[in-house]
């Protein structure tokens, strides 16, 4: 019943998409060149209160300003279009322009994103941020998969990744020992959560309110956001501040759609996505503070642990990361400390 819902999704996406390009207006830009019209779709798996939900609405409006209406762009959250991997791959196929999601989601067609599910790789978040923002990663990783038809167009913050579960606090690695962990399908994050002693499980975002409420799975690890935008507080109650992974979120974009583009349209668009990205930031900072305050009051335990032994526990992954990547080690110490 689910790929029935996601195929009848699909079509319409397809008939919609036939009927803008039938009906596209063409406009002359300042630099004398027609350019069409493009009506955008853009997916999140996030509702619509998520930072990063109401960033992209915003910046749907910012885009069709700017573009004096000649690019505008409608934005599907909470998963009405599918998962991550599905609608990255309707963005491969064309009948979604853009999607918002995990870094890792796209680490099995790019191995260079899997650095980002590497735990302890940056300080804190400055460093991470100074990361992020740096000129390596807007030229050399985010065009990686132009080929495979989409590129990387801007991040978002995602917070600081921690271990959450039902009942159980997690102090020290030897607490996560036969604990089934929730992980994307990740082959670095599973990595991680064996190295650390914990049972890896595998499962798509929108199962695991249900798989903790059942049992199915005894935690997991993301920021503190995930306990109120999706609800986990009412069925997580130890949260460790364990800090272990800043993993950025990322927006993805059709190749095709984006060749389309008039130069004008692309620099407007480039802009946008500058001020979308920043914008989304300080929307984070503002809700991470509420969500904690938030999360305490529904009876959520929050605790620091020591984490040198986390940290030790996943040595081998660093040793292979400096191993395979010494230009981007290079590039993260570089910038540890500016």
């Amino acid at each position: 019943m689910k790929n029935m819902k996601h195929l009848g999704v699909l079509l319409s996406l397809l008939l919609l998409l036939s009927t803008f390009t039938g009906c596209s207006s063409i406009t002359v830009s300042s630099e004398g060149n027609e350019e069409k019209s493009f009506e955008f779709i853009i997916s999140s798996n996030q509702p619509d209160t998520h930072p990063t939900v109401v960033a992209l609405r915003e910046f749907a409006k910012n885009l069709e300003e700017k573009s004096q209406g000649t690019m505008k762009a409608t934005v599907y959250s909470s998963g009405v279009l599918g998962s991550d991997r599905e609608t990255l791959e309707l963005v491969q196929f064309g009948a979604v322009d853009m999607v918002s999601t995990g870094v890792s989601t796209i680490e099995s067609y790019e191995k260079m994103y899997s650095l980002f599910s590497v735990p302890y790789l940056f300080n804190d978040k400055s460093h991470y941020y100074r990361v992020m923002d740096s000129e390596y990663m807007q030229e050399e990783i985010f065009p990686r998969t132009a080929e495979l038809g989409f590129v990387v167009k801007t991040w978002f913050d995602a917070g600081a990744r921690s271990f959450y579960t039902k009942d159980t606090p997690i102090s020290e690695p030897s607490d996560l020992k036969g604990l089934k962990m929730r992980t994307l399908a990740s082959p670095t994050l599973m990595e991680m959560v064996s190295l650390m002693g914990g049972n890896p499980t595998p499962l798509d975002w929108g199962e695991v309110y249900g798989a903790l409420q059942q049992g199915v799975i005894d935690g997991l690890e993301n920021n503190e956001l995930a306990l109120t935008v999706n609800k986990h507080a009412e069925v997580a109650k130890e949260f460790s501040n364990t800090k272990h992974l800043f993993a950025p979120d990322v927006l993805i974009m059709n190749t095709n759609t984006l060749n389309k583009l008039t130069s004008n349209q692309k620099a407007i668009l480039d802009e946008c996505f500058g001020e979308l990205s920043l914008n989304q930031r300080e929307l984070w900072e503002a809700e991470i503070e509420k969500a904690i305050q938030e999360a305490k009051e529904q009876g959520v335990n929050f605790t620091n642990p020591d984490v040198q032994a986390f940290i030790e526990s996943v040595k081998p992954m660093h040793d292979q990361v400096a191993k395979e990547y010494p230009q981007f080690v290079d590039l993260i110490n570089r910038l540890r400390n500016e």
